[in-house]
């Protein structure tokens, strides 16, 4: 079934009303009819089962059918912290977070960042997020706070239970990182990961993470990932843990 997002002022009487881009999409895209089922949903929200009653050239009006829980958001709790890519690259860890159900990433500065912070792009993310949201059945957003300093990220370190370090001056002795990583308890607790740029981290800002109580410093294996690669990767590996899936 199409889904479209909506805003929770777009609802009224147990009504939808739809438009700008998703009246254009149902109507101009996707071609889709009176009495045709489709689902909405705004941040948080419920999946809203609606029938199409009137399509006209500026809205699209709906009738909500029934009101379902969403058994495709995350159940854990899982944060990126990702030292700030290059553009294009920030919007593809993004669009595959959302659809392994992580819940939060916090770009942030470190020394060897070749990106610049670009807070106009942000918009442009935050629709890629929606349309992974629409692809994957979630109606939690992921949620893409502003660039932190280095310093500001480390103190937003102390929140978490346990933080994973992806560090490339980790030691490579852990011949299964699945079963490192198994080794320590973070279920049902909120847990995050730390991703470098392009360039890495230095040696005095890889110390000043792995000094940190809560934090876990590991490898990758002996290959060398990109920061896109690395990013998803772990993901996996840890919302396997945490039993997401």
């Amino acid at each position: 079934m199409k889904r479209f997002f909506i805003s929770k002022d777009d609802i009224s009487n147990n009504q939808i009303i739809l438009n700008g881009e998703e009246h254009n999409h149902l109507s101009k895209v996707l071609r889709l009819k009176p009495n045709d089922e489709v689902e909405c949903f705004y941040n948080d929200s419920p999946v809203f089962v609606c029938k199409i009653l009137e399509i006209t050239k500026n809205y699209s009006k709906l009738e909500i059918v029934s009101e379902e829980e969403c058994l495709q958001n995350p159940k854990t709790n899982l944060t990126l912290f990702q030292a700030l890519p290059k553009q294009d690259k920030l919007e593809t860890v993004c669009q595959k977070l959302t659809e392994l159900g992580v819940k939060r990433v916090v770009p942030f500065k470190s020394s060897f960042c070749i990106a610049k912070e670009n807070e106009n792009k942000i918009e442009r993310i935050n629709k890629i997020i929606v349309s992974a949201c629409k692809q994957c059945g979630r109606t939690n957003l992921l949620k893409v706070e502003k660039v932190f300093s280095f310093s500001e990220m480390l103190k937003e370190l102390e929140k978490f239970d346990k933080v994973v370090f992806a560090c490339e001056f980790a030691e490579k002795s852990q011949d299964n990182l699945l079963k490192t990583l198994s080794g320590h308890n973070m279920q049902n607790k909120p847990v995050a990961y730390i991703i470098g740029s392009e360039g890495g981290f230095s040696k005095d800002e890889a110390e000043k993470i792995s000094k940190l109580q809560n934090v876990l410093t590991i490898n990758l294996g002996k290959r060398i990932l990109r920061t896109e690669t690395a990013s998803v990767a772990l993901a996996s590996i840890l919302q396997s843990i945490l039993e997401e899936f």
